[in-house]
């Protein structure tokens, strides 16, 4: 009996973890993506329902080669542009700015009205009402709202300037 039991908890624990993701558009244009339904409002909002198996795993990272009688971080090689590429000047970050906001802050609300106002493609969470972004912003080490994520550059607060600079427009 006991030998059954045991068979049926290992079993049930290695069971795989579904989780289910929502994304939808708000009347706005935010996209938001969370773990809970989108709140019901009078206009039906569209959609989508994502699973972890929807997603390829991510790609393993590219081996860093450093040069020979150097152990300094900053002796990386990189690989050298084809010679028919010629610089293009500042790179434009074309990706979804990324927000962790909450609904009393009016920093948050001013970037929102910014970003809306430029229509740049946004992602927003809020951090009180999504779990997985609450664990998110800590892992980031946010001590504030908002924390604002354009590609690898990070701010606390907001500042129009700011962003667009890391966005590459200035």
């Amino acid at each position: 009996m006991f030998l059954l039991i045991l068979v049926a908890a290992i079993s049930f624990i290695t069971q795989p973890a579904q989780a289910e993701m929502y994304k939808w558009v708000d009347e706005n244009g935010t996209i938001t993506f969370k773990d809970t339904p989108p709140p019901r409002s009078k206009k039906r909002p569209k959609v989508k329902v994502y699973s972890d198996s929807d997603f390829d795993p991510a790609p393993p990272p590219a081996p860093v080669q450093q040069s020979r009688g150097s152990n300094s971080p900053k002796s990386e090689v990189r690989a050298a542009a084809p010679a028919s590429a010629k610089p293009t000047g500042k790179v434009r970050f074309s990706g979804a700015i990324e927000m962790y906001v909450t609904d009393w802050c009016s920093a948050c609300k001013m970037a929102e009205k910014y970003i809306a106002s430029k229509n740049y493609p946004v992602v927003k969470y809020d951090i009180e009402k999504d779990k997985g972004a609450q664990l998110r912003y800590k892992e980031l080490g946010g001590r504030g709202v908002p924390l604002i994520l354009v590609g690898s550059n990070r701010m606390s607060g907001f500042s129009a300037q700011l962003l667009e600079q890391y966005l590459g427009n200035e």
